[in-house]
């Protein structure tokens, strides 16, 4: 049994709430495993109402009452899906200009909220701290991951849907033929400068195979990757060692890199995970020895893109980037935010096949995964590049659409400078330069041609007179844009990144986005818990983030000290949000922790529970297969004096995924 109970200051005094396992049985959502999470996002929903800007303790417990009856009545998707599109509309129709008033039409639909009180007096005075917290209370849900079967049935469908499409997408040569010569000028010749891949931190295609010790005992032959990585069929013919580009150097055990040995498969795994309250996300598991790879090259490609013409529109390591573009454009309506459906599933392997320098195709396609393994365990050849799961996807995407925006860029000039000769004609290198030079490098000042350009995966922020010719282009090469999560024109509000903006003004809302709840407490619930309630303190919900903190004594690592009767949690406070912990704005004194003196290092360390990646595993075969992250992390472990001492090698520490342990840290 699950049971949360909530304690709420109203006008008709102090009264609980308690929200148990028949009340979340009764919210239509299926599958007991939910109703942990479920009770816990309920109670918590419950808490932030208590946190209104206006006088909360003034609201009659009856309004706690009534909105735990429509949760009842309607169920608990349909509501937060109902209140999440009320949250759409009341941004999406606010202006900046071709209105008469920035807050747009009144939305009776707020009379069956239990924050109608709030968006009334937000109507009258327009105050931002008021629309924040409306914001934040009507998505607060939306990111909310339950477990639904039905949900992967329908992810696999449209996962199919698209590729349904791609196989019958035309594409037009003068897009092609464009974007191709964009890219070749645009990017540099794709040289190898040092060469490390390295295991990823995810599942891979091959079952029964975790962590990285596991992966390099399944580390297998791979015949395209030995002729074109290397073989020096990426142009470093003859220099290959000077550049790790040897077997000896970069695989983890070289006597298995033959053929005669274990041979890799190309084939990944399409699962399916939970996304948010309304649908599932589909993912593809790399195998290990592709993955392993994937993660060399797409490190040489961060590289070049950062020197490449498109460095200044991809920050691949700075998502501020994009969300600075889009509090631009929510104060002067003149960059636009686009998304895209189903973008990684949409970026079709012919694409990148006709636009692509030769040299940077040679290592994304002898990379790439040329099958997958089917729910049913039927294997499908897929007409995407790459899907969400491999480590080229992301950047990938980048630079298809930082060239599909400079490619409308080039269309606009064209135009605008009435252009006698064919438009392929015109396009040369001395002109795409120019027109690269047109962008801005910061918002906000005036320009001829255009503002600032920013692209973060499907994320594009684009100056508004290329929004109209983008989409064009982007339905032309399978590519759809999410009209409701777009914003463009007029409309005072913009979204990038993480980042939500109206009329110059953060509204980023704060989401449950607390993992689910296993059998024992998992290090992704225990982080995204301690995540919610550092958020919590950031947006001033204080009831939250009271509540949440609470919570903590009832996990498994609370304890009583010696000679107190309080239990306490054992997660520290700290002043350094970089650090694991409850952040606070004065020096922790963190008296809830048991401390020793370390006279080794001349430091208190406090003893936490924290999550970690050292595991301890006895396995001699893997000798010399060690990767030199594990010898890190051992390092690090041996400097914090809580792990055994090692008789042999540091081989005995694996990083088998997260785990939570208690440890002996210092906290400043």
């Amino acid at each position: 049994m699950s049971s949360h109970e909530v304690f709420l200051k109203t006008s008709d005094g102090r009264r609980s709430i308690k929200i148990d396992d028949d009340f979340c049985s009764s919210l239509g959502v299926p599958g007991d495993a939910n109703l942990e999470l479920i009770s816990l996002f309920v109670s918590s929903w419950i808490t932030l109402l208590s946190d209104s800007p206006l006088e909360p303790e003034k609201k009659p417990y009856q309004l706690y009452r009534r909105f735990l009856n429509r949760l009842r009545r309607d169920g608990l998707k349909a509501t937060i899906l109902a209140f999440s599109d009320l949250a759409h509309l009341l941004v999406s129709q606010q202006c900046n200009m071709g209105s008469a008033t920035l807050i747009g039409d009144w939305i009776d639909d707020f009379r069956d909220t239990p924050v109608f009180y709030e968006y009334h007096h937000y109507y009258q005075s327009e105050n931002p701290s008021i629309l924040d917290y409306l914001y934040t209370f009507l998505n607060f849900g939306k990111k909310l991951e339950i477990v639904d079967e039905s949900f992967n049935e329908v992810a696999f469908r449209d996962w199919k849907g698209v590729e349904n499409r791609l196989a019958d997408l035309k594409m037009n040569d003068q897009d092609t033929t464009s974007l191709r010569r964009i890219l070749d000028y645009s990017l540099p010749t794709f040289r190898i400068e040092d060469f490390r891949p390295s295991f990823g931190p995810g599942s891979i295609s091959e079952r029964g195979v975790y962590g990285r010790l596991g992966k390099m005992k399944n580390f297998a032959f791979d015949s395209v990757v030995d002729r074109f990585i290397f073989h020096g069929h990426i142009g470093m013919y003859g220099f290959g060692d000077d550049h790790g580009l040897t077997p000896s150097q970069v695989i983890p055990n070289p006597e298995m890199w033959s053929p005669d040995r274990h041979v890799s498969t190309r084939t990944s795994r399409l699962m399916f995970v939970p996304k948010n309250i309304k649908t599932a996300r589909s993912i593809c598991m790399e195998p290990g020895t592709l993955m392993y790879f994937q993660q060399g090259v797409m490190r040489e490609m961060v590289r070049l893109i950062g020197d490449s013409q498109f460095g200044t529109f991809i920050r691949l390591r700075d998502q501020s980037y994009n969300r600075s573009l889009s509090l631009s454009g929510s104060i002067a309506s003149d960059i636009d935010t686009l998304d895209l459906s189903s973008a990684s599933d949409s970026l079709s392997y012919d694409l990148i096949k006709r636009v692509f320098p030769r040299s940077w195709q040679i290592v994304m396609r002898a990379t790439r995964s040329t099958s997958v393994e089917l729910p049913d365990g039927s294997v499908f050849h897929p007409m995407k590049f790459a899907p969400m799961g491999s480590a080229l996807c992301f950047p990938v995407q980048c630079i298809t659409f930082t060239a599909m925006a400079v490619y409308a860029a080039c269309l606009y000039v064209y135009e605008v400078e009435n252009v006698n000769s064919d438009f392929l004609d015109w396009l040369t290198p001395a002109t795409i330069g120019r027109v690269l030079s047109y962008f801005k490098k910061d918002p906000g000042y005036y320009s001829r041609y255009f503002q600032p350009l920013g692209v973060y995966g499907d994320d594009i922020c684009i100056d508004g007179r290329l929004t109209s010719i983008i989409k064009p282009i982007l339905a032309r090469l399978g590519f759809v844009v999410n009209e409701s999560k777009s914003f463009v024109g007029g409309q005072a509000f913009r979204e990038s990144c993480g980042g939500y903006y109206l009329a110059g003004n953060d509204i980023t809302p704060l989401y449950f986005r607390i993992k689910a709840v296993r059998s024992t407490l998992t290090p992704s619930h225990v982080v995204s818990h301690v995540h919610l309630i550092n958020e919590a303190r950031r947006k001033g919900y204080v009831n939250l983030y009271r509540y949440l903190r609470r919570l903590l004594m009832t996990w498994g690592c609370s304890r009583r000290l010696k000679n107190k009767k309080s239990i306490y949690n054992s997660i520290p406070y700290v002043s350094d949000p970089s650090q694991f912990g409850i952040v606070v704005s004065h020096e922790p004194k963190n008296s809830h922790l048991d401390v020793r003196e370390n006279t080794a290092y001349q430091r208190e360390e406090y003893r936490v529970w924290t999550p970690t990646y050292d595991r301890v595993v006895h396995d001699g075969d893997l000798i010399p297969d060690v990767h030199r992250y594990e010898y890190m992390r051992w390092w690090v472990g041996r400097a914090y004096g809580d792990l055994q001492e090692v008789n042999s090698s540091f081989h005995e520490y694996d990083t088998r995924g997260p785990g939570m342990k208690w440890r002996w840290m210092p906290l400043h």
